[in-house]
């Protein structure tokens, strides 16, 4: 009776050994899969990011970005008629410039005072985030410079259009710089 006892107790023990080896590898294999992002991961929104007007003496300019793109990237952009509005900017003095491949196909700010459009594309590929526009002006005062959503289509180099994304006005775009000495822009 007495070999018995023992041998339960040691076999009892065992036991316990590798249930509490095996709890501790799930707690590490959970651990580990928190820590590379697998948890409460949502879904990055893609923006279409209209930055504030930036002005130096009676100089100004607008960046606009794109940010959260899918795969596919933007390849293209086009703001529709009076898509633009803007205030206390001259508008024979604008001009959109490209940025990251996107060359300007079409601009028009002085057809209707205050309001404005433009079409721009990539034809190389499409961008999932950085900085695609950069618009110039000279500013009579203090500017404004807004885009309207509804008026916007941001397409893929698929040619199909890019849904689901939202306008930013609240947002500054940093990209992160290639060069080994690194830093925000």
């Amino acid at each position: 009776m007495t070999n018995n006892g023992k041998t339960r107790r040691g076999v009892i023990a065992v036991s316990m050994r590798w249930i509490v080896l095996g709890l501790l590898a799930v707690g590490l294999i959970l651990a580990l899969t928190a820590c590379m992002g697998q948890w409460f991961t949502q879904e990055q929104k893609a923006y279409l990011v209209i930055g504030t007007p930036v002005v130096t003496g009676s100089h100004g300019e607008v960046i606009i970005s794109v940010v959260n793109m899918p795969s596919e990237g933007a390849a293209s952009i086009a703001i529709d008629d009076q898509g633009i509005t803007y205030t206390n900017i001259t508008g024979t003095s604008i001009n959109a410039e490209r940025l990251n491949g996107f060359t300007v196909l079409a601009q028009d700010f002085t057809t209707t005072a205050g309001k404005g459009s433009l079409t721009a594309a990539n034809a190389n590929a499409g961008i999932t985030g950085g900085p695609i526009l950069k618009i110039t002006f000279e500013t009579t005062g203090n500017p404004t410079f807004t885009v309207t959503k509804a008026k916007v289509s941001i397409g893929c180099h698929l040619n199909t259009l890019i849904t689901g994304w939202e306008l930013s006005t609240s947002k500054a775009y940093y990209a992160k710089d290639a060069t080994p000495t690194g830093g925000a822009k």
